[in-house]
């Protein structure tokens, strides 16, 4: 039996184009964001997994549903959260590390339709 976890994060999670251009003014300021919205994302997650917290079943299939206000930004620089993401999940202690042996495959859906932008991360032990 697959178990289903899944997690709507609201944080917000810089866009590739926005980490490159701070990490080519300041690279410490880079790695200070990085650390803000991982930190942000795991007090997210151990909000959530407090209580609904049910053992993992390896390798799992990630699914990412991107919520966005407009089409301004294109998917792959979206996508790039997806870094930012897995490894809080790691941190967070809710997935043991973010690795091929982890992570059996990741699929990205993006839906125009929301009042913010924020991502809803889905995964189980077999592919939807």
């Amino acid at each position: 039996m697959s178990l289903k976890r899944r997690v709507a994060l609201h944080t917000v999670i810089p866009t590739a184009n926005e980490m490159i251009n701070i990490e080519r003014r300041n690279k410490y300021l880079a790695a200070k964001l990085k650390a803000t919205t991982e930190r942000d994302l795991i007090r997210e997650m151990i909000a959530f997994f407090t209580t609904k917290h049910e053992e993992t079943q390896y390798p799992v299939h990630m699914t990412y549903t991107w919520h966005r206000k407009n089409k301004r930004t294109d998917p792959s620089n979206v996508a790039w959260g997806t870094k930012y993401i897995e490894d809080a999940l790691q941190r967070a202690g809710v997935l043991r590390n973010d690795g091929p042996r982890e992570i059996a495959s990741i699929t990205h859906q993006y839906v125009y339709d929301a009042d913010e932008n924020y991502v809803e991360v889905e995964w189980c032990s077999e592919p939807s």
